[in-house]
């Protein structure tokens, strides 16, 4: 299993024009490097990374989140989270945070992982939109036909990490 999923990252790799950057954690720090196929203006996820990285399959898997207790909240406003969400594209995506009162959003901890393998396409999106303590809006964003999976990170100044994730079918 893993030489496969190695050979079709080679592939995937070797498929498009790449950028290279470095892959942050949620702190910030630099996780090593990363290699992101340059995609078309607009586009946040191309079709070949739904299928490398397990979009469609990945959707079906149980989230793994973090309990709600005494940290930051992100809630989902556009398009409205539900079972069996369905959407056109492009679609608007609109975020807000809610903070704790001992402690603000940090947006510089801001990150959207994709899919299974939790792909980083947070510069995808903050190219479009500025993130702040409130949240963001994307109004056009580009993805393709199939099922996906995003999970959004952010980190109050206490390092406290709000998860939420949004499963949908792109029509």
């Amino acid at each position: 299993m893993m030489r496969r999923t190695t050979a079709l990252l080679l592939l995937a790799a070797l498929a498009f024009p790449v950028s290279t950057a470095r892959a942050q954690g949620l702190n910030g720090k630099s996780a090593g490097p990363a290699v992101l196929p340059v995609l078309p203006e607009g586009w946040l996820v191309s079709a070949a990374e739904t299928r490398d990285f397990r979009g469609e399959e990945g959707f079906n898997e149980a989230p793994a989140l973090r309990p709600r207790a005494l940290v930051p909240m992100i809630d989902i406003l556009r398009p409205e989270p539900a079972a069996d969400l369905k959407v056109k594209a492009p679609f608007a995506i609109t975020v807000q945070f809610r903070a704790q009162a001992d402690a603000p959003i940090d947006p510089a901890t801001f990150k959207v992982m994709y899919g299974a393998f939790k792909l980083d396409i947070t510069g995808r999106i903050t190219k479009f939109v500025k993130v702040t303590q409130d949240g963001f809006s994307l109004e056009n964003a580009q993805i393709p036909v199939g099922k996906h999976r995003l999970t959004l990170l952010v980190l109050d100044e206490k390092q406290r990490v709000a998860e939420r994730e949004l499963r949908f079918e792109v029509e």
